[in-house]
């Protein structure tokens, strides 16, 4: 891996609306290098995907964004309409969540999938068949309509459309949601393959922990909003030091020899509604060792002493550098 592909910095999104703003972002700085796949987990309504859509623009009117987000060396968020549609595409392209639900159904696959490589007047005469090739499935499944694929299917269609215009980065939101276990094995080990083939760097959202220990490098956990644990996948699942992702970790389930000494912890309590955020640390009320300190207290993602590369977001882990 070199060089940096993707540089976010100091992301804020918030929704308008007429009760008031929510902040659905606040303050993540995350980069992608070359080649290199980044997960990002954390409960539902932490902003996961809100990263993800605010990275090709795709956020409603009503989200106030600001920070910045360089792909490839060029500002996304000051991006004409023209320069925006080769960077959804050929810079950047995203693999949804729930392929039934992206999918027209009232159009064959080809089509669909030939119309992203027309809008940027590459030739699609054949290109749509070695793209469903490329994701394992026949090419003349291409003369089908979303309705008479199986889930699994849909999607390794929803992979082939982003790979179209031949992108520098995969984002992967959710893509395994709705998928029965084996199938979704078989679609991550298909991401992961066509990324080793291709040399592209992979964006993968997810709340699945299993995932990120086979599938990632680095492994970036939010909660209400912000990263609050950032490191190497492996290490972050096996010596995690904040007590959101350790407490996640410890909620995990382990099968096999390691099961009969694993005495699984729920969390308590529920993710904060984020237009009425606690003060201080945001999880604080759900935490075992909150104090005074931490109702009041702030706390700003900052690196470790004896690891650089691991950053966390928690007064009560010895050696940050602040």
């Amino acid at each position: 891996m070199s060089g940096t592909l993707l540089q976010i910095r100091d992301l804020h999104i918030t929704y308008r609306s007429i009760d008031g703003d929510v902040p659905a972002v606040r303050g993540v700085d995350l980069d992608i290098a070359a080649g290199e796949t980044v997960g990002v987990a954390g409960e539902s309504g932490c902003g996961k995907s809100t990263i993800a859509t605010a990275l090709l623009r795709l956020l409603p009117s009503s989200a106030k964004v600001t920070g910045s987000i360089t792909l490839d060396g060029k500002d996304v968020l000051a991006l004409n309409p023209g320069q925006l549609r080769a960077v959804r595409w050929a810079g950047a392209s995203i693999v949804f969540q729930g392929a039934q639900h992206v999918l027209n159904p009232v159009h064959r696959i080809d089509r669909q999938i030939n119309e992203a490589i027309e809008a940027h007047g590459a030739a699609s005469e054949t290109k749509a068949g070695v793209l469903l090739e490329s994701v394992g499935l026949k090419a003349i499944r291409g003369n089908d309509y979303p309705h008479e694929l199986s889930g699994g299917q849909k999607q390794r269609v929803m992979i082939a459309m982003a790979l179209a215009c031949d992108p520098l980065l995969i984002i992967a939101d959710e893509p395994t949601t709705a998928l029965d276990v084996m199938v979704q094995a078989q679609i991550l080990d298909l991401l992961d393959e066509i990324k080793q083939e291709r040399g592209l760097s992979m964006l993968l959202i997810t709340h699945d922990l299993s995932v990120l220990t086979h599938n990632t490098d680095r492994v970036m956990m939010m909660y209400a909003g912000r990263i609050v644990e950032e490191g190497g996948a492996a290490e972050l699942m096996s010596g995690s030091r904040h007590p959101y992702t350790k407490a996640l970790v410890k909620s995990f389930p382990i099968i096999g020899d390691m099961a009969s000494r694993f005495n699984p912890t729920g969390l308590a309590g529920d993710p904060p509604d984020p237009a009425e955020l606690p003060s201080g640390c945001a999880f604080h009320p759900r935490c075992a060792i909150a104090t005074d300190e931490c109702r009041v207290t702030d706390v700003a993602l900052a690196a470790l002493a004896d690891d650089a590369s691991r950053r966390v977001a928690c007064i009560h882990v010895s050696g940050r550098l602040l």
